[in-house]
């Protein structure tokens, strides 16, 4: 994802910035944003692989997420 950091994927974006509390090596990705790219990513990732629901997110970029990349190894 553009613009994150190492603590951009757990909570301390979203709940660090509503105590005040940042990262200071973080990108300036916004907390929020952040949250909800990776709310849809992990969400779309349980949904495909735990019940077993295609999940077209998961097969490329998409407009509504510019800031991921994806990378086929």
């Amino acid at each position: 994802m553009a613009d994150s950091g190492h603590f951009t994927f757990i909570n301390l974006p979203i709940l660090g910035g509503q105590a005040g509390i940042t990262d200071p090596t973080a990108p300036p990705l916004s907390g929020k944003r952040s949250g909800e790219i990776t709310a849809a990513y992990v969400g779309a990732f349980f949904d495909q692989h735990l019940h077993g629901q295609h999940e077209p997110l998961l097969e490329g970029p998409s407009p509504a997420n510019p800031e991921v990349a994806f990378h086929n190894p």
